[in-house]
Formats: C-alpha cells, structure tokens, sequence
C-alpha cells in the first residue's frame, strides 16, 4: 500500500491555479531563452553591493536588477523617504503628464540591504509592467508583478527577505512582530521556484540548498507532486497547451469543471463565470462540480449557477438547498447565484444576516446581498451596526459608505441606529455628517 500512497498536494489549489498561470504569463513576456540563461543569486555578495550611505546602496541595487531584468525603455527615478511619509517598505508612482515614473523607498528599508534589494526588485518589475503595450491591472499588481524578479533570479533572496522579526525595544519593554516584503508568501515562493526549475529544464537545482527551510519543503513537495500528476496523465495549468479560459468552446469549460483535476475546474470556474447564458451542459457540470471535496472549486462552482440561461427546478433546489445549509463560503456563493436567477432569498433571510459576522473582514458580499433584498431585510440593519463603527474607527471610507448605503436601501431608521450604537460624539457625528451627504446626493 505504501507504493500507491497519493503524493501531498502543495498549497491550495487556488494558490497553485493562481501561482501557475500568472508565471506561465511572466515567463512567455520575458520570453523562455531570457528565463533559461537568467543566473540564479544564491548570495546577496553576488551582487557587489556599496553600503557606505543609503544612497550608495539604493544605487548600486538598481544597477544590479536593471542588469538583471529585461531592457526597459521608460525612465524610472528612486527616492529615499521617511517610512511615515508612504507607509510601506516601497511604493512604486507610475508615470503621468507631470512627472516620469518613482519608486519611493523607505528610509528604515535602506538600513536593510537584502530587503533593499528585493523592494526595489518588487517595485522595478511594477515599473516594468506598466510599460508593456496592452498590460492589463492584473499584470501591473503585485500578484502577477512580484514573480518577476523570481524569473530575474531574485527568488533565493526574495524567499530570505520575505519575513522579518523585528526585534525592538523601549522605556523598559520589549516586544517583537513580523512583516513581510513582498506579496507572496516563503512557501508560494517556494511553489514558484519549483516551477521556474521546470521550465529550466533543472532536476536538482544547486540553489535549492540556499533556500530557507519552508521554501525548499514545499519546492520538494511540487517536485513531487509534479511527478504524480505525470504519472497519471495530467498536464500542469504552467505547460499544458490548451488552458481554461473564456475562449475555449462552452462544452469543453464544462468538461473540465466536472473533471477530475482540480486545478482544471478552478480554471474552468473562472472561465464560466465571465460568460452569460450558460448551456445545460454547463449548468449540469457546475451542480456536479458543487459537490466537489475540494474548498477552492465547491464556490466558484455555485456562484457559475447563477449564468443558467433558465433555472429549471433542479438547478433552484441545488441552489436553494445550498443557500440554507452549505458552509459560508459556499452559502454566500449560493445566495448571489439566487440573485442572479431571480430567486427570492426571503426565506434565507435569518442566515443571511447571521453570515455578515463570519464575512466581518470584508462584509461587502453580504452587504450587496442584503441590499438585493430591500425593505424585507430591514431587521438585519443592527448587525451592520458594529461593523460601521469599526469603519469609522479605521478611517475606510468604502465600507462606510457602503454600510449607510445599504441600511438606506433597506429603510433602516439610520439616524436611530447611529445614535443607539456609536456612543462616542465624534464617530457619530461623522457617520451622521456622511448619511446626510449621502442622503444629499441620492446615494440609496
């Protein structure tokens, strides 16, 4: 039995769909014979660095990435600032009529030449981004733009710098806490070296004993897994030829979403969840696909119900059944699937204000859901009450607006509620002040 055990799966599938499409993107822009011949740094003494000032050493890193990325046109100025100035290790400015592109730089990050390094490596490939012709946001983000500086070679030490315990200590306490540098975790690092061996042909890559232990576990793991998916005949999302995507044929999206690679059926999800007017076929693949084990594609799934072309009484008890008992994920997939299909969630209204508590991080699904609803989800008002306060507290002014807006759909008695739930005078008169702007401009 122990020769058949199934090899451990690295990260969650929604991680490895998303780590594996976005290098495939990379790597076909900067090209595989540019990936193939790119030095690996192993060591940050590779780069012949000068500390003497932080200047010095801002300038000696971007000689040393430039060296290492692809040509690029467009200029790009570096500026040391006070940390509480932009409130990030790096931030990157892009280019406008007044002014070319800037990446701005924390002083605290220069005391730091790894992490120096790798901020300026993040920020570079942002820069490079924004000049390709036809880039899209996703492209220009730090979730596809980090990965850049992993195919440059910077991956051994993107992987060093990610995490950092800041030791500190003041009029007699200590403490410590922990930050990271860059988007991507050591572990997702790890997954992406594991890819970029792949495609460079390598089977034990001398750097991969220079990587901090987390990273190289899971690089080991993929290496495994890879092998497991070779033997039973399935391509990698990184190197197959055909992918899921929204110019695939309908019948072929369904065949995937119900198959039996999850990496496919996320991919597939994504797929058929920007198109409309879903084929039977589609709709039958995305019920059986509902009932999937894995976390990641039971969701996308559901909400894929919502683009039916007509809901036949299967498909409501599927999604209605799910809108009263699946898990919360899956429940809030549900319920904008109903709206979607013109299903009342009237009856799902107790659950529906009960799951704004678990989506307390980011209530804004659930918001929406509620304001779907109107007048018939009024009671729910006073749970939207401790959040709103939370968002006033913060300063986000989104989720503010987004809270009062919602309880002026549902005729919630607003003033009421503010006055009851925000006792301190300034918060309240804030949430008050934004109601009557907002009740002005006929938000609502």
């Amino acid at each position: 039995m122990l020769g058949f055990r199934k090899a451990r799966t690295p990260l969650s599938t929604f991680q490895r769909v998303d780590i594996e499409l976005l290098m495939r993107r990379t790597i076909d822009e900067l090209g595989l014979p540019f990936v193939r011949k790119t030095q690996i740094l192993t060591d940050l003494s590779q780069l012949d660095l000068l500390d003497d000032t932080q200047q010095a050493l801002v300038d000696s890193a971007m000689k040393a990435i430039r060296t290492r990325f692809p040509e690029q046109q467009l200029p790009c100025d570096v500026q040391i600032v006070p940390g509480a100035d932009i409130g990030y290790p790096s931030i990157y400015v892009a280019a406008s009529n007044e002014a070319s592109a800037m990446v701005r730089i924390a002083e605290e990050t220069c005391e730091d030449p790894l992490r120096t390094v790798m901020e300026l490596a993040f920020q570079f490939s942002a820069h490079y981004w924004h000049g390709v012709p036809g880039a899209t946001e996703l492209d220009k983000s730090p979730r596809n733009a980090d990965l850049m500086p992993i195919c440059c070679g910077f991956g051994v030490l993107g992987s060093e710098a990610c995490l950092y315990d800041d030791q500190w200590s003041q009029a007699g306490w200590a403490g410590w806490s922990i930050s990271r540098s860059g988007y991507y975790s050591t572990v997702e690092i790890g997954y992406a070296l594991a890819l970029l061996a792949r495609c460079r042909n390598e089977t034990s890559p001398d750097w991969d004993d220079h990587l901090r232990l987390d990273s190289r576990e899971t690089a080991a793991l993929a290496w495994k897994f890879f092998a497991s998916q070779e033997k039973l005949g399935r391509s990698l999302l990184f190197d197959a030829e055909t992918i899921p995507s929204t110019q695939a044929d309908m019948s072929q999206l369904a065949t995937w979403l119900s198959g039996p690679d999850p990496a496919y059926a996320l991919a597939a999800g994504y797929a058929l969840a920007k198109l409309n007017d879903l084929s039977p076929l589609a709709v039958a693949s995305a019920i059986k696909a509902s009932r999937s084990s894995d976390p990641d594609v039971v969701p996308l799934a559901v909400r894929v119900l919502g683009k039916a072309r007509t809901c036949t009484p299967e498909l409501e008890r599927c999604v209605m059944d799910l809108c009263r008992k699946g898990k919360p994920r899956v429940a809030v997939a549900a319920m904008q699937a109903a709206v979607e299909l013109n299903l009342s969630l009237i009856d799902c209204r107790r659950r529906l204000v009960k799951l704004f508590d678990y989506f307390a991080g980011d209530p804004s699904p659930v918001l929406d859901l509620i304001v779907s609803q109107g007048h018939a989800l009024k009671m729910g008002a006073p749970r939207v009450m401790p959040r709103l306060a939370l968002a006033v507290r913060d300063q986000d002014s989104q989720l503010v607006d987004s809270c009062l807006r919602c309880m002026i759909h549902i005729g919630a008695d607003v003033e009421g509620l503010i006055s009851k739930y925000l006792k301190v005078q300034e918060p309240r008169d804030q949430a008050l002040q934004r109601l009557a702007e907002l009740k002005d401009s006929g938000a609502g």
